[in-house]
């Protein structure tokens, strides 16, 4: 049978580069990000380290895509994915836990259900020329039957209809980030805040008219992060 070959779309940022020498500081060395390095840690609690990485699915630059690896001054695209040698001589797996994207701005091992281990996978991911295009996730895993490392449950997702806010008449979801911390002495472990934006179409690309600031904590009876504070608010102009 024959290979199916796809048209890869640009990223948005190089599209500008070339046609209009926008971003131009895109082409600079990569800054350090998440998962520059890959995370190890035992997932699964099958007592082997599975390896979290970002895997590189092609590779830009001023004058033409490439496949991986890509150089320091490249764009590029990837996906998130935790590798497995599986127990019991099962072979090796791959699990894609992302959309293709761009940029990592979030990549760590917590312990998001509290029971004194960081096995839990927290990421955010983002994409485009002003990153606005964002995924992310808490993941939780566990041992297969094959042996192999596979997913549990997905803790959180971000963003989905049951995790954005309600928004304002009129306007649409902007973008959002997700930030891991200890936000309140209430409820013990750590908590997630979610911060999105809300733009009409009149509004100009930097300024949107409104932004929501969540906070979620895990909650071990349901085995999933639930909303206990929002507040939105509309944004200032300046003059």
């Amino acid at each position: 049978m024959g290979r199916i070959v796809r048209m890869r779309r640009l990223p948005l940022c190089l599209v500008l580069v070339t046609t209009a020498g926008l971003c131009a500081s895109a082409l600079a060395d990569r800054p350090s990000q998440p998962l520059d390095r890959p995370l190890l840690g035992d997932l699964d609690g099958d007592g082997a380290d599975e390896t979290v990485r970002a895997r590189e699915t092609a590779c830009f630059n001023a004058e033409d895509a490439h496949p991986p690896p890509c150089a320091r001054d490249d764009l590029r695209t990837f996906v998130v994915e935790v590798m497995d040698t599986c127990a019991g001589g099962g072979g090796q797996v791959a699990l894609t836990l992302s959309r293709e994207m761009e940029y990592v701005s979030l990549g760590r091992l917590i312990d998001a259900d509290r029971d004194g281990r960081a096995r839990e996978l927290a990421f955010e991911v983002r994409a485009g020329a002003s990153a606005r295009g964002v995924q992310a996730k808490i993941v939780s895993f566990r041992a297969g039957g094959d042996g192999c490392v596979a997913v549990r449950r997905t803790l959180f997702s971000y963003p989905r209809p049951e995790t954005i806010g309600r928004r304002p008449r009129g306007t649409s979801f902007s973008t959002g980030s997700l930030q891991i911390g200890n936000f309140t002495k209430r409820y013990a472990g750590r908590e997630l805040r979610t911060t999105e934006s809300y733009a009409r179409t009149s509004d100009p690309g930097c300024c949107p008219t409104w932004q929501r600031t969540t906070y979620w904590r895990f909650d071990t009876a349901r085995d999933r992060y639930r909303t206990y504070r929002t507040k939105l608010v509309r944004l200032r102009r300046s003059s």
